[in-house]
């Protein structure tokens, strides 16, 4: 196949009127514009332009082949602008992975915004808290919490924003007892986050003193996903570790009664992780900006949070 510069050039000179005019407009030698259409003449036996010393005047075949070289430079020029496009304007799909209950109450309202600021943009949610493989899955955003790094160096894990963690419980778990020490909270039924093996663990952390002390448990139930986690504690099946801006409202509204209040009862790390930026559309680029700027500026406005 001949090359696409040959085309490229035979068009440059028919759209300026000559040699010597496609020359100074394009930065292109005169003999090297008339040596690569004299090739392209002589590989296919044609005769394209007619050559005088006094005028510049296309063929028939050379002007029907000039209108098809036009229609094929100007889809080039739209392809090549659909990628100048994803650098000036985010667009296109973005697939992200997040826990139910994460997505609820910290991502959403961001995401909604995202979308109604780009409305070029397409998002794909996958709501799970189960370990993903960034690139083997396709993701190109997976938000989680203590993410567990590997030696991938590939992927970037990005600290955002710590949340902090209270034990809840509904009202009928109580039946009007109050708890006022973390001796007594064994006396009651206890729900676990994860299915292993060992020992679950609360581990309470006092907010005046910083003093620590860890509480051994062994749940009525348990669930890998924290979702379950919190609608058990909604259900009046025990007492529960959870993120305080899951439930604050709940709180508030006398759902669920927050159990100890002086005690923190656990820290996550939020964490974006997506693969290197090389390369990265703008629509990821700004996606991840959103998230990050987005998660702090709640850190600095509501309870439940702690800026790294």
């Amino acid at each position: 196949m001949h090359s696409f510069d040959d085309y490229y050039y035979f068009y440059l000179v028919v759209k300026h009127g000559g040699f010597s005019a496609a020359s100074e407009a394009e930065n292109i030698t005169k003999s090297k514009l008339s040596r690569r259409i004299l090739e392209l003449e002589d590989k296919f036996n044609v005769n394209l332009i007619q050559r005088t010393t006094r005028h510049f005047k296309v063929t028939a075949l050379g002007q029907e082949f000039y209108e098809e070289c036009a229609k094929v430079i100007a889809q080039v020029e739209c392809a090549k602008n659909v990628l100048l496009q994803q650098r000036t304007e985010p667009q296109g799909l973005v697939k992200i992975s997040c826990p139910l209950l994460m997505m609820r109450f910290q991502i959403r309202e961001l995401i909604n915004h995202f979308l109604k600021a780009y409305p070029k943009v397409e998002i794909e949610l996958e709501l799970t808290s189960r370990r993903v493989d960034v690139l083997y899955d396709d993701i190109d955003i997976a938000i989680r919490t203590n993410f567990e790094m590997t030696e991938d160096s590939s992927l970037i894990v990005r600290d955002v924003i710590k949340t902090t963690h209270c034990l809840v419980a509904a009202p009928e778990v109580l039946q009007g007892k109050l708890i006022e020490n973390y001796q007594q909270l064994t006396d009651f039924p206890c729900i676990g986050l994860g299915n292993q093996k060992q020992d679950y663990v609360w581990v309470l952390r006092h907010h005046e003193n910083n003093r620590h002390v860890d509480i051994r448990f062994n749940p009525r139930m348990r669930c890998n996903d924290l979702a379950g986690v919190y609608y058990a504690a909604c259900d009046g099946l025990g007492i529960a570790d959870l993120p305080y801006l899951t439930v604050e409202e709940d709180i508030k509204q006398g759902k669920l009664i927050h159990i100890l209040p002086e005690w923190e009862s656990n820290e996550g790390m939020v964490q974006l992780v997506y693969a290197s930026r090389k390369g990265q559309r703008l629509v990821v680029e700004k996606l991840i900006e959103t998230l990050v700027g987005g998660m702090r500026s709640l850190g600095n406005m509501k309870k439940g949070y702690r800026l790294i």
